[in-house]
Formats: structure tokens, sequence, C-alpha cells
């Protein structure tokens, strides 16, 4: 009797304890910026943006909201509902489209282009997990980034 207690006990320890939470990728930079429509109040810029995954085990990111700040200032959302495999310990690009607003966009471009960097900042969640689980984990990256038109 206590040797089948001593193992119901251990065996629910074992498997929590072998599935660690994961850690939100790593940002790397943004790249492949291309003008996918241009309106009177909004517009369409899409990227190419580059994490490291620095878990020891695959992810799956199977959406993300988030706000896109340039300069501290408020340009615009993506929302990503692609499910996207992520391998363990590499990097991978994840491919967004960003609704921006035209005045916004305008007053940072030229600081980007006379500087060729510009101070970003990515603020949302993204749902994450692997094994079927997931978890909505916050995304939050604030730095200069060099601009590569």
């Amino acid at each position: 009797m206590a040797k089948r207690l001593y193992w119901s006990l251990l065996i629910p320890i074992l498997l929590f304890g072998a599935c660690s939470k994961p850690e939100m990728p790593q940002f790397v930079g943004i790249g492949n910026f291309n003008i996918e429509s241009l309106g009177g109040n909004q517009s369409v810029v899409s990227a190419d943006v580059t994490y490291y995954n620095q878990n020891k085990f695959d992810l799956k990111l199977r959406k993300a909201d988030l706000d896109i700040y340039l300069a501290d200032k408020y340009v615009g959302k993506t929302v990503l509902d692609t499910l996207i495999e992520i391998p363990k310990l590499d990097t991978f690009n994840v491919p967004v489209k960003i609704t921006v607003d035209v005045k916004s966009l305008v007053s940072n471009a030229i600081s980007a282009l006379l500087f060729n960097q510009v101070k970003i900042k990515i603020q949302g969640t993204a749902k994450v997990g692997r094994s079927g689980f997931m978890m909505n984990l916050p995304v939050l990256y604030e730095g200069n980034q060099k601009l590569n038109f």
C-alpha cells in the first residue's frame, strides 16, 4: 500500500518537473521591410521579425497580438494568427503585417533615414507552447534597431 502511494505521488512530480515553462524567444532584429499598401490615414507594412529560441525544446507560436512603437510613438498593431513551428536553440523568422498610422510613420521615417536606426518597442502577448499545452506569455522588447532597407 505504501509503495503504491509512493509511486502515485512520484510519477506526477516527475512529469511536472520535466515540463519546464517555456521562456519567450529573444528578439534579434527586423528586416525585409516592404510597403504592402499606402492609404490616406493607414498603410500596411510587412517585415520579418527574427527571434532566437533559447529553449532546449521546439515550440509552437499559435497567436500574437503586438503593439509597435517607433521613437516612443505608437505606430500600429500586428496580429498573427498562424501556427509557426519554432526550432529549439535556433533563430527563426516571423512574417508580420503592421497596420500603421501614416502620420506616425512619416515623422519616424525622416529620423530613421538620417540615422539608419530607430528606437523600437514591441509590446503585447503571444500564445506559445509545446505538446498541445499552450500559454499566453508577455512580449516586451525595447531597444535601438538598425534598419536595413
